[in-house]
């Protein structure tokens, strides 16, 4: 009995002296607020945006009077061989250790990108501090360079691009936004094709967004915009699509949501006579179909929405012209299906996976037309194109606000 209690007693006093070992304080973290990839001479080159505590937690990320205030972010970058090596080079620099998780951007540099993000990917994927649902964009240049943007109003510049894609995503569906987990499943696909949004700095040539004294103005001289979709074939960049080829890509593959499309008023030959049409709801349904040995896609799109803007001469409230407009909208979303789909075989990237809807439906077959479908097999496909349109509600008033309107 007394060696049980001698027993239980040293057993308490090993548990007392145990503790976290491994512990990280907070004040020893830094945040990573986005995370940049280029590449270099010397390998790779990965460039971080640190968050600046102090100056969020003292509300001084904005301008203040004596002119710019503490930068609410610190942005440096790091050179190795491996991204790990680069990684790990970047505490000879960093007085805290990286916390990941917290990145809501990755931006992949231009020369990066048309290399080929295959590491990039493979370094994601086996890396637990690393999210899968990271928002990806391709820079027009350095992705070092983006990173070092304050974008107005926002306090963290990587928060704020994330953002900007989103609501382009969500308002307009010109460039749909993707995320890293979606990037490897469209690569990893039959079609080896996804299309990312990509960001650049336009403005003034020489102008840049790195002190907060530009913050002071009620316009800064140079803005970060989404200006484009870089395409990519495989794991490398090949080129870009721009916003009708996009929109095109985003009808075909049925990523609608909100969008405006401007159309020529029914019956007018004048150029200035344009109505607004925003979409509520889309869907898309695509088809495959095999005839001897060629394909035909047979794409239907039904859109349904409302006019938010008029100059047009007729009354768009009877329905004739109601009709009559909407079957422009339909010719309109056509041309832009038709636009987005010429530009992804010119890149010979299938942004629009019909290889994925062919190798679904004819397994055996799709077999055989593998190999040569991005040189050959894109081009002999035939494309069917069904569109229904239809309009909702026409606005507040039935007449454009103009004299002699009947």
């Amino acid at each position: 009995m007394r060696r049980l209690g001698i027993f239980s007693l040293l057993f308490v006093l090993a548990l007392s002296q145990t503790g976290c070992w491994n512990r990280t304080e907070l004040n020893e973290i830094g945040l990573i607020a986005a995370l940049g990839i280029d590449r270099g001479e010397a390998g790779w080159i990965v460039t971080y945006q640190l968050i600046n505590p102090s100056a969020i937690s003292a509300g001084t990320g904005g301008a203040t009077k004596g002119g710019g205030g503490e930068s609410p972010v610190h942005v440096f970058s790091s050179v190795g061989p491996t991204l790990r090596e680069a990684i790990d080079v970047s505490y000879t620099e960093s007085p805290r250790r990286l916390y990941f998780p917290h990145a809501d951007i990755l931006v992949l540099g231009k020369e990066a990108a048309s290399r080929g993000i295959q590491d990039i990917i493979d370094f994601y994927w086996r890396n637990a501090q690393l999210r899968e649902n990271v928002n990806v964009l391709v820079a027009s240049g350095q992705a070092s360079e983006m990173l070092k943007q304050l974008i107005p109003p926002e306090r963290l510049p990587g928060a704020a691009i994330a953002n900007i894609s989103r609501q382009t995503d969500h308002f307009n569906s010109n460039y749909p936004s993707i995320k890293m987990y979606e990037l490897t499943r469209n690569l990893d696909a039959e079609a080896r094709a996804a299309g990312v949004p990509q960001v650049e700095l336009v403005g003034e040539s020489q102008a840049r967004l790195e002190s907060m004294d530009q913050l002071n103005r009620t316009s800064t001289p140079a803005k970060v915009r989404i200006t484009g979709l870089a395409v990519f074939r495989k794991d490398r960049r090949v080129g870009a699509l721009n916003r009708n080829e996009s929109i095109g890509i985003s009808w075909l593959t049925g990523k609608v949501r909100i969008s405006t499309l401007s159309v020529s008023c029914p019956g007018s030959n004048k150029e200035t006579e344009k109505f607004s049409f925003q979409t509520i709801s889309a869907k898309t349904n695509v088809k495959p179909r095999k005839q001897g040995d060629e394909y035909t896609m047979l794409v239907s799109v039904k859109a349904k929405g409302r006019i938010t803007e008029s100059n047009c001469s007729i009354n768009l409230g009877k329905l004739s012209n109601l009709h009559a407009a909407e079957k422009g909208i339909e010719e309109v979303i056509k041309e832009h299906m038709r636009e987005g789909w010429a530009a992804s075989k010119r890149l010979h990237a299938d942004l629009p996976h019909f290889a994925d809807d062919i190798h679904r439906k004819y397994p055996k077959d799709w077999r055989s037309i593998k190999d040569q479908w991005e040189a050959d097999g894109m081009n002999s496909i035939k494309l069917v194109l069904q569109v229904n349109v239809t309009i909702s509600q026409t606005g507040m008033t039935q007449k454009a606000f103009k004299s002699g309107v009947r």
